[in-house]
């Protein structure tokens, strides 16, 4: 399959909300998977404002990059945050030339990264959060990468104000990005709990929980609300599947 069909269908299903399913951790864990398949990228994490504007840390391809978004939203320092609050792409090309944030770049060099490269995640040219996209080597991402990482970010985030379905009303887009960080703590607290239950890693945790998800037509947050209020057993999602992580 050539790069521009690639490109078409990860477009389509960044915008897909018709699924049953439809989820808006899973939308960005998909964002993140097509900057992976298609960017010279090695690890993509989403950052999002919620309703009273202060970032959390939605998603992350690798749990290196998800420490590393979740120290940037406690000590608010680091690229995502300055991405986010001026709505301007940052560029860090090579970490290890020290730069803006001496204890972000500290953490980001120990967890593997050299350069980062930030995008903002907005709607209406409005930034509502940042998309992080991480290299192991220092490198400038190629201008058409950037370009279209921005797209499938834009796109994403008026994807985001599809859910959840509901009559519309002025503040549905504070609505919905409160309810997509409700849901994050949710399959954080659910993915805590299947690790320490059956013994795996927290990214083993949540292929796990999407696994489940995708076999039963269920929204992400779905199945992990049940999981967290004890209504499903963590040793069934783990009984079920035969795939190897």
């Amino acid at each position: 399959m050539n790069r521009e069909l690639r490109l078409t269908r990860a477009f389509v299903d960044l915008a897909d909300t018709l699924a049953a399913h439809f989820d808006p951790l899973d939308l960005f864990a998909r964002l993140g998977e097509h900057c992976l398949g298609l960017l010279a990228v090695d690890a993509v994490g989403v950052v999002m404002a919620d309703s009273r504007g202060e970032l959390r840390a939605m998603s992350a391809s690798e749990d290196g990059l998800g420490r590393l978004d979740l120290f940037q939203v406690q000590r608010d320092q680091g690229p995502s945050i300055d991405c986010y609050r001026t709505g301007e792409p940052v560029d860090a090309d090579d970490l290890r030339s020290g730069g803006r944030w001496p204890e972000y770049t500290a953490c980001a060099l120990a967890a593997g990264y050299a350069s980062m490269h930030v995008l903002p995640l907005r709607l209406d040219g409005r930034p509502i959060g940042a998309v992080a996209l991480a290299n192991r080597h220092s490198d400038v991402l190629p201008a058409d990468d950037l370009v279209v990482a921005q797209g499938m970010s834009d796109i994403a985030a008026l994807t985001l104000t599809h859910w959840p379905a509901a009559p519309r009303r002025p503040h549905d887009l504070l609505t919905s990005l409160q309810a997509a960080v409700s849901a994050k703590a949710t399959v954080e607290l659910a993915k805590g709990l299947l690790a320490e239950t059956v013994g795996i890693s927290l990214t083993q945790a949540h292929e796990l929980l999407r696994r489940h998800a995708e076999k039963r037509q269920l929204s992400l947050s779905t199945v992990a609300r049940a999981l967290a209020e004890r209504r499903l057993d963590p040793r069934e999602l783990m009984e079920e599947t035969s795939e190897p992580f």
